[in-house]
Order: structure tokens, then sequence, then C-alpha cells
């Protein structure tokens, strides 16, 4: 007999006696393996989709409730593959009971052809579902009868195989990413706001200069936006049209959709529409860049730039709506290349964010490694009023004037530079009264705090600078 074959016949003579031990102790028994035609049974691919379904497997059976004794696991590579064993505590279900539910995860499963999960009862025997899996090849025929009659060649069906595990580990990836890049982009929104005091903006325990909002509206409105958030990063991480510009009309479609449930949700204010606007960007952006595995801050404002254009030019200078101006045209008109506002800021390429803002949380938190809320209070107060010194707020241009938006910057620049404690916390409150005292919300300076706090944990994670 062939040594290769011998070696696995008698890999599975040890596992069948493993089975049988557990059965002489009264227990039923659960197995999991892979159907891997060919030899080697295992290998790097193999093995990693083996523990990946295995843990996939244990979710699904605790979800059922069906207990398995993990403390007696077997759980090791033979000449026959991956091999799993367990005990099962039947607790009131039969054996085929636990074969049923064990067949629902295969059927479920994308690559359920090439997964087996097998029961045994208590007297050792095994339990049949009397079904006969398809071909995975062919899914014409059953898969015994395909191997018994050698219908396909063995090399093309194992290529078959390792393209399929490896296209599914790419969408678990794609899955895992996206959800972690929306992830970031809610927990954006709520530090931002959760920063507490701010000055002239609504934190935990003030309205800043606002009647109309407090700090549920904020996590409300959060909470709505977040929905969207991941329906982005899934149109960036799978984008493919030829232009990037290509993918603007699918941007401000959602845009459209998440403005209108945030004036629904906040009963018409406006919480989170510059945040929409810069974060939308940033989502889609980022996702783009990680999926090529080229996430860098130099790529980002490259994309951003390419991707808007003349965004000025586009809708201030040449109007959107020729019939009625928009506050942002109202002030850009009066105050020129000061009043560009957040238009100008996302055509140039987030310049306040990425020579003022993220500077200081590089330095806050680059060596830190759990950031906690102590941590992040200090490091986006400091972040924050580098933003306020610099940043020409057209919220403030547009309410105030030009000399209020100087003052405030002036006086966020003195607050910033001031490292002394004592010192600081004095500058930093006069900051807060002056905002109170003229009511003062620098909501652009807020929705930048944001953006920029989004981008650094992306860089933290992904990135390439």
């Amino acid at each position: 007999m062939d040594t290769v074959l011998q070696n696995i016949l008698e890999a599975k003579e040890q596992r069948a006696k493993a089975r049988q031990k557990f059965a002489d102790q009264g227990n039923a028994s659960l197995s999991f393996s892979l159907n891997i035609p060919g030899y080697p049974k295992s290998n790097s691919l193999f093995k990693h989709f083996f523990d990946s379904c295995l843990n996939d497997l244990k979710i699904f059976l605790l979800s059922y409730r069906i207990n398995i004794c993990e403390e007696e696991e077997i759980n090791h590579e033979d000449c026959a593959g991956e091999f799993y064993l367990t005990p099962v505590l039947l607790e009131g279900n039969e054996a085929t009971d636990i074969k049923r539910i064990t067949e629902i995860f295969e059927e479920e499963h994308p690559l359920g052809r090439l997964i087996d999960v097998d029961i045994t009862d208590q007297k050792g025997n095994p339990v049949s579902s009397g079904k006969a899996k398809a071909c995975y090849y062919c899914n014409s025929h059953p898969a015994v009868y395909c191997m018994r009659n050698q219908a396909h060649d063995l090399n093309e069906l194992r290529q078959k195989i390792s393209k399929d595990i490896n296209l599914y580990w790419k969408e678990k990836e794609k899955e895992r990413i996206s959800k972690d890049i929306a992830a970031e982009g809610l927990k954006a929104l709520l530090h931002e706001v959760a920063l507490t005091p701010k000055p002239g903006l609504v934190d935990r325990v003030s309205n800043g200069s606002h009647t109309d909002m407090d700090f549920g509206t904020f996590l409300n409105s959060s909470a709505v936006l977040s929905v969207y958030f991941k329906e982005i990063v899934d149109f960036g991480y799978t984008f493919s049209g030829e232009h990037l510009s290509d993918a603007l009309p699918k941007l401000r479609q959602v845009g459209i959709r998440m403005e209108q449930d945030m004036f629904i949700e906040t009963n018409g204010v406006n919480t989170h529409k510059g945040a929409i606007f810069l974060l939308g960007f940033s989502l889609f952006i980022s996702a783009y860049l990680i999926a090529q595995g080229n996430f860098s801050y130099q790529k980002f404002v490259e994309i951003i730039k390419d991707l808007n254009g003349n965004l000025v030019d586009r809708e201030l200078v040449r109007r959107m709506y020729p019939n009625q101006k928009t506050h942002g045209e109202e002030c850009f008109d009066k105050f020129g290349e000061k009043g560009k506002g957040i238009r100008g800021e996302i055509q140039d390429g987030l310049p306040t964010v990425f020579k003022y803002a993220l500077p200081v949380l590089r330095g806050s938190f680059d060596k830190v490694e759990v950031l906690t809320d102590k941590i992040l209070q200090k490091g986006l107060t400091l972040a924050l009023l580098s933003i306020m010194a610099n940043n020409d707020d057209s919220n403030i241009l547009y309410r105030k004037g030009e000399n209020i938006l100087e003052e405030l910057k002036e006086k966020s620049h003195q607050a910033y530079i001031t490292r002394e404690i004592r010192f600081f916390e004095l500058k930093y409150q006069e900051l807060i009264e002056y905002c109170q005292v003229n009511h003062i919300s620098p909501g652009g300076s807020a929705d930048l705090l944001a953006v920029s706090l989004f981008l650094y944990k992306i860089n933290r994670r992904y990135g390439k600078s």
C-alpha cells in the first residue's frame, strides 16, 4: 500500500478510537474536519481556514445552546489533515437533533461543502443525515460519485479550493476592515462632542453658545449618521471606476440622505452638516486606499484634491443655485479667499487638519498604547485650540464678522502656546467665556477636530506615514 495512503488511514483509525473513547465514557461527540482532496491534506492556507471555521462553529453551537467540553477537546493536525473532536453534552437533545443543527452550519457557510461536522452518539455510532454532499467542483453529482470515478483532475480541484478560500479570506478581511473604519468614524464624532469643556460648543455638561441643541441631540444625530458609514466604506473599498470623480454622484446621494435623517432626528437642527461632508469623503478615501494597501497622509491629500477638483469655483463662484445664495456663497462674496469655508479646506487637501491638528495628536498619542478618556481629552483639547487658532471658520465669519474671528483665533493661539497648567487653565477659561459672551460657536473647527481624530486613528492602524 502507498505510504501516504497508509498514513492517512492510520490517522483516521486514531480518530475513530478517540471517538470511541468518548463513547465508552457515555458521551456523544462532535468532530470537525475539512474535505481536502489529494495530499498534503493541510498547509498554512487550509489551517488558517480551519481555525477560522472552528471559531465560527463554536459560536454557532453556543447560539443553539449546545454545550461542548472544551477542557477535553482534541485539536491537532495529522496525516488526514486538521482535526477537532470534543464531547457534546446532550442535555435533553438527541444526537440526531445536534446533527440536524450542525447541518445548518454547513449549509449556511459560504464554503460549506468543504466542511464536515460529524456527530457520534453515546454508543460510538456515527449519526447520518441521509444526505449526500454535492461535488465541490461540478456541483452536479454527489461528491462520493465524482471521487470514486475520478471525474475531475485532482490538481484543478485543489486549485479551485485554494482560489475559493483566498476569495473567502478577502471578503472576510474586507468585512472586518469596513466595520473597523466605520466604527472609527462614529468614535470620532462621539469623542468630539464628549470633549469637555469646549469653547462655545456642546459638550457633556454645557450647551455652549447653543439654545437649540444639547449633548443628547449630538448623540442621537451621531447614531443616525453612523448607519450610513459602512455603506460609504464598502463603496470606497470596492470602488473600481475609471476616474475617482465617478464616485461623486453616489457620495452625494448618501450625503443627502444623511442630512435628511439628521434633520428628522434633531427636529431641524444642524448638528453635523459639515461633519457629513468632511467625514463622508474621509471614510470613502480611507477605505479606497486601505483596499489597495496604500493608506498614507500624502496619498489621502492627493486623492481628496483630485476627487473634488476646483470645488470653490464650481460651487461658490459659479453657484450651485443661481436663484438663491447659500450662507457659504454669501460668506465667499463678502470675504473672498477667507470665506471659502469647508469647500476651500477640502479643495486644498485639508491643510488645517494636516498642518496643525495631526501633529498635535501625534505628539499627544503616538507613544501611548491605550488612549484612555483622560489622555484623549488632553490631546483633543490641544488639537482643537490649534485648529481654532488657524481656521477661518466660516460659521463665525458669516455670523460675527472678521474682527471677532481674528480675536477668537488670537485667544485660541494664546491658550495653545501656554504650557504651564495653571496659566493654561486661566487662558482656556477666558476663551470659553469670550465665546459665551459673544455667542460664538466654532462648529467648523469641531468638524475638523472629528476628522483629524478619525484620520489619526486610521493612520495609526493602517498607515504608511
